[in-house]
Order: C-alpha cells, then sequence, then structure tokens
C-alpha cells in the first residue's frame, strides 16, 4: 500500500504550489536576501550558516548541512540548519572520505545538475557505504542507521540529495545536502534547480574566502621576501666589510710604510692579506651557492684532498679571531687522512663550521677537531638517529672520514635542531645575539656534503657548558 504524507498535504497541491508564481518570488526574495549578506563583512563561517539557515527555510526542509573539501581526503561538515548539538557533533567526527562522494556523484544519480540516491538504489546494500551516513528520524529526532525502503514519490528517510559547491574552474568544493522536506516529497529536476541557487551562493562564498587567503598569503611571502632580502643585504655587507677592511689595512700599510718595513713585516701582512682574500672567496663562495645549488648550477671538481692540510689553511684564516680570544684549538686530524671531495667545497664547509663555533661559544672555550676513518655501515648507524638527515650516500664508497667539529658552548635544544640546516633560518639565541649571519652556513653545508655523496648532522644535549658537536662524512674514494 502506497504511504501517504505524514502531515496530510496533498502531494498534487504540494507540487502545485512549489511551481506557483507565489512560491518562486517566496524563493527568489530569499536569493536575493543571501546575495545582500555577500556585500556585508561577515567571516566565511556565518555565511555559510546563513545560506544553510536561508535554503532550509526557503526550501521547507527540516535539515541542511554544507560539507566542504578539506583539500586532503575528506568532505567535513562546515555549517547545518535544523540539527541540534549532538546530530552536528556526530557529523563533524564522521567526515565522508573523498572516495564515498566519488560513489555518490556518478551519472546514473543525476537530476538536474546534482544527484539523487533513493532508498531503493542497490549503492544501499553496500554496508561499507551506507555506515558513513546517518539519518535523522523526524518522529523521535534520533540519529538512526540507514535502512532500505521502496517508494515512488513519497519521501525516505534513507533518501540522499547532494547538491553540488562547485568552483569556477568546475572543482568540487563541497555540497549541500537537504534532508526530510516538510511537504515529503522526493526532489523535481525543478525543485532541485532552486537549491541549486543557493549552493552556487555557498560556492561565491568559498570561492571568494579561499581567493582572500591566498591573496593574503601572497602579499605575507612578498614581505616576507623583502625583509629576508633586505636582512640579507645588511648582513652580507657586515660579513664582507670584514676581510675587506683586513686586506685593505695590510696593503695600505705595504703603500705607505713599504720601504720601511723589514722583511718579515712584508711577509706577514703580505699574508694576511692573502687569509682576507681568501675569506672573501669563500664567503663570496656561500652567497652564490645558495642561489645556484636548487638548480643544479654548482660545478663539482671532485678529486683526492687531504683534510688535515684543508683545515690547517682555514685556522690559518681564522688565527686573528682565535689568537684575540685566546681560544684552545685541539686538533686531531692524521696528515695521510683522505677524503674525495671539491676542496674549494670543502674549505667552504669547514669555513661554515668552525666560524660558528666561534661565533656562538664563549670567548677562551675550547673547539676540538677529530677525524676517523669508518666504512659506510658506520655511518648508515649515526644517521638512523638524525630523521632530517637524507639518506643518499655515494654508493661507489665502502669506506668515509668522519670529521667531528666539537665546541663547549650553549649547545642547541632537540626542539630547535630540526631548523639548524634550513635556508635563511638563525636560531632565537643567534638572533638576539650581537654576531651577523645570513641563516645559509648550515642550509650550504647540508647541500654540500650531500651533493658530494657524504652527510653532515649534529648532536647537544642542550645543556648550556655541553656544547655540540657536528660531524660531516665524506667518502675516501671510488672505490
Amino acid at each position: 500500500m502506497e504511504q501517504q504524507p505524514a502531515s496530510g498535504h496533498d502531494p498534487v497541491s504540494s507540487r502545485d504550489y512549489e511551481s506557483s508564481p507565489e512560491y518562486l518570488r517566496e524563493v527568489l526574495n530569499y536569493v536575493v536576501e543571501i546575495g545582500a549578506s555577500l556585500r556585508l563583512q561577515m567571516d566565511t563561517d556565518t555565511l555559510l550558516k546563513r545560506i544553510a539557515a536561508t535554503s532550509c527555510q526557503a526550501l521547507r526542509c527540516r535539515y541542511t548541512v554544507i560539507y566542504l573539501f578539506d583539500g586532503t581526503s575528506f568532505f567535513c561538515v562546515a555549517a547545518n540548519s535544523g540539527l541540534n548539538v549532538a546530530e552536528e557533533e556526530y557529523l563533524r567526527q564522521h567526515p565522508l572520505p573523498a572516495a564515498v562522494v566519488a560513489r555518490i556523484v556518478d551519472e546514473q544519480y543525476r537530476l538536474s545538475n546534482s544527484y539523487f540516491l533513493p532508498a531503493e538504489a542497490p549503492i544501499w546494500q553496500d554496508k561499507a557505504f551506507a555506515s558513513y551516513f546517518v539519518i535523522v528520524n523526524p518522529s523521535s529526532e534520533q540519529l538512526m542507521p540507514t535502512a532500505l525502503s521502496a517508494s515512488n514519490y513519497m519521501w525516505r528517510v534513507e533518501d540522499l540529495m547532494i547538491v553540488p559547491l562547485r568552483g569556477g574552474d568546475g572543482q568540487l568544493l563541497g555540497f549541500l545536502t537537504p534532508d526530510a522536506p516538510l511537504n515529503e516529497l522526493r526532489p523535481t529536476t525543478e525543485r532541485m534547480g532552486l537549491f541549486e541557487l543557493f549552493a552556487n551562493q555557498a560556492a561565491v562564498v568559498i570561492e571568494g574566502a579561499r581567493l582572500y587567503s591566498e591573496l593574503r598569503t601572497t602579499i605575507w611571502q612578498a614581505r616576507e621576501s623583502e625583509r629576508i632580502k633586505n636582512n640579507f643585504l645588511l648582513t652580507a655587507s657586515h660579513e664582507l666589510r670584514t676581510p675587506l677592511t683586513a686586506v685593505q689595512g695590510y696593503l695600505e700599510l705595504l703603500g705607505d710604510y713599504g720601504e720601511t718595513l723589514d722583511d718579515e713585516s712584508k711577509a706577514r701582512f703580505i699574508q694576511n692579506a692573502r687569509r682576507g682574500c681568501d675569506e672573501l672567496v669563500l664567503l663570496l663562495g656561500n652567497v652564490l651557492d645558495a642561489t645556484h645549488l636548487d638548480t643544479g648550477k654548482v660545478v663539482f671538481k671532485a678529486g683526492t684532498v687531504y683534510l688535515a692540510q684543508s683545515t690547517r689553511l682555514i685556522l690559518e684564516i681564522l688565527e686573528p679571531i682565535i689568537t684575540r680570544e685566546q681560544r684552545p684549538i685541539d686538533v686531531q686530524i692524521p696528515p695521510d687522512l683522505c677524503v674525495w671531495a671539491d676542496e674549494l667545497r670543502l674549505r667552504q664547509i669547514l669555513l661554515n663550521l668552525l666560524g660558528n663555533a666561534l661565533k656562538y661559544t664563549p670567548t677562551g672555550s675550547r673547539i676540538a677537531l677529530k677525524a676517523i676513518r669508518v666504512d659506510v655501515e658506520h655511518v648508515r648507524a649515526y644517521l638512523q638517529r638524525d630523521a632530517g638527515e637524507p639518506r643518499t650516500l655515494d654508493s661507489a664508497s665502502n669506506t668515509f672520514v668522519v670529521l667531528a667539529v666539537r665546541d663547549w658552548g650553549p649547545g642547541v635544544t632537540p626542539g630547535e635542531q630540526a631548523q639548524l640546516f634550513t635556508r635563511f633560518t638563525r636560531l632565537e639565541a643567534a638572533r638576539n645575539s650581537s654576531q651577523h649571519g645570513f641563516g645559509l652556513g648550515l642550509y650550504l653545508c647540508r647541500q654540500l656534503v650531500t651533493a658530494m655523496g657524504g652527510a653532515i648532522w649534529m648532536e647537544s644535549s642542550g645543556v648550556p657548558g655541553a656544547g655540540a658537536i657536528f660531524f660531516v662524512a665524506l667518502p675516501t674514494g671510488k672505490g
């Protein structure tokens, strides 16, 4: 026996009223009202709630829910009208997977530009699919599991309407799902068209919010880029001025007093000027490599390099600072220990690591350098403790040299260690210190070491005085 509307309404009369000019004028007034709301300074959530409530009222449904795509894998409740707190909370805790929604927006269920899944549709036989949906029983106001029921034109609690919210590019942003129409009739094409008017309004709100968010992000990125550029230029001028001033000073001394200086003094001035030039070359290499590394334009000239000799050259460049600060430097690097690397890049790495050890540790504190030869498995065992370190090693080399640069400064807290090797990043303690820096040194160290088939990592407890140890592993050769 055919079920009649519980409200006692005549289905024919209800259909006639929905197509009457009076009803259409009423719906149009609601649409105009929502359009006016778009011009008000309302947040997105408030506008979506208004659209849900207005569409529910205009099209005479007990409940309306708006779902939005979260950008990953789910459609989540964004607004509703007619649900109580418990029902809304249930739906929010049960977002719809994108794969489930894809099964709904299928051509076989299309009605107008929307979709209608009747209770008798075979898809409801899939218990996994049906488990994602709940039905509000109007008589008890309780959430009920989906069940099958046959009907033709009468609305069943198991019926499901989906009105898509599509962006200008056709992308599915979300959907409007009206439920429990007061006239208790299944939707017609014309009725679906009316719901689509409200869905279009919601889509405008969502796209506007998305475009505003993208614009705000773009503006922030532009401002941040400008800030980084200004800080970089300020720091670069300071960093490069120090060795340049030294070179200029020693050359002026030679020019003004060259005839009266003894040979030993001349040789010392020339040597100091040469050290300043070497430091300038390495610092400029940092700046240029920061630009070229990510594009693969850095050319490496790998060969056998004696680690002790490269270390000695860098210590000579830093000798004025070491002497002024009375720094004990403990070097334990066998003279015959070789690595397969680009010598200039290796010196850049050493200058950055030793320069940081001098910059960020107390005057007079000790710095130690130690290097040993190990097999490749030994290096891999170290890397297992550092999730941020790329696992790519030179597969052609079975042995590596591991250099440890240790200081006894404030160290680095575990929470900050992941930031150390990122571009243009300086830790809070460094930013608050008097020391200038590009925020490029450790980033370049990692990029250069990795490009040469090695690895770099650090260990620190973050306890002041315990310091930090930076490890650099480079292959010993090709075979």
